[in-house]
């Protein structure tokens, strides 16, 4: 009787627009084993990711091209026409191209994505480290982290030190915060209990400061969706 097959590894599936087809790039990423290509006249990126992830990639020399012809910033609406977590990848040296634009404009566009219209820019050495890098993208836009991050350090040691532990972990509130806490209403369980009214009579803690505490410690959880397994 043959043994059963093992069920095929998971591939991660990166669609590319037709014109990157010949860049060393995707030939990069063919050589993955786990990457899967496919290829499309794509309206706007040049990969696709996720549904909600895609990346515009742009070697430097072309990056302040697209600045001076302003083709940058109709890419830039468009991207985040149709995509939540758009990207623009920088790949090469900014600083060592030769080009009529003057390095504040190159600042300028850079701050324009990142602050004003909220896009991620990232910047690679080589067509080799963009393939790498637009596998990884992929890996976590498609199946997540694969592993929970606790969202706060190693607990410290000692009962005072953990009462401030305890309350630092409350929204607006520090060290400083979590000690006037502390000495107000004398145990992290205190703290909690306390009503706004009681919040904001500790000096340094505002109507909204304690507002958004009460609401924290009195909102039911709701887990948050887990990635894809």
């Amino acid at each position: 009787m043959p043994e059963p097959s093992s069920p095929p590894e998971r591939r991660l599936l990166i669609r590319a627009d037709m014109r990157e087809k010949s860049s060393r790039v995707v030939a990069f990423l063919g050589e993955l084993p786990d990457v899967e290509l496919e290829f499309a006249a794509l309206p706007s990126a040049d990969y696709v990711l996720s549904d909600a992830v895609a990346v515009e990639r742009k070697e430097a020399g072309d990056f302040a091209a697209s600045i001076m012809d302003r083709r940058l910033f109709g890419q830039a609406a468009k991207m985040k026409a149709e995509f939540e977590r758009p990207v623009f990848l920088i790949e090469g040296d900014l600083s060592a191209i030769r080009s009529a634009i003057h390095p504040d404009a190159l600042r300028g566009a850079l701050s324009f994505l990142v602050v004003l219209e909220g896009i991620t820019v990232l910047q690679t050495s080589s067509a080799e480290e963009t393939a790498a890098l637009l596998r990884t993208l992929a890996r976590h836009a498609q199946e997540g982290l694969g592993y929970t991050v606790n969202l706060r350090g190693s607990k410290p040691r000692g009962a005072s030190l953990y009462a401030e532990y305890l309350v630092e972990g409350l929204p607006g509130v520090g060290r400083r915060r979590a000690r006037q806490l502390l000495e107000h209403f004398g145990t992290p369980a205190a703290v909690m209990r306390a009503s706004p009214e009681e919040l904001g009579q500790v000096p340094g803690i505002g109507e909204k400061s304690a507002r958004q505490i009460w609401d924290a410690l009195n909102t039911p959880y709701e887990p948050a969706a887990e990635g894809p397994a």
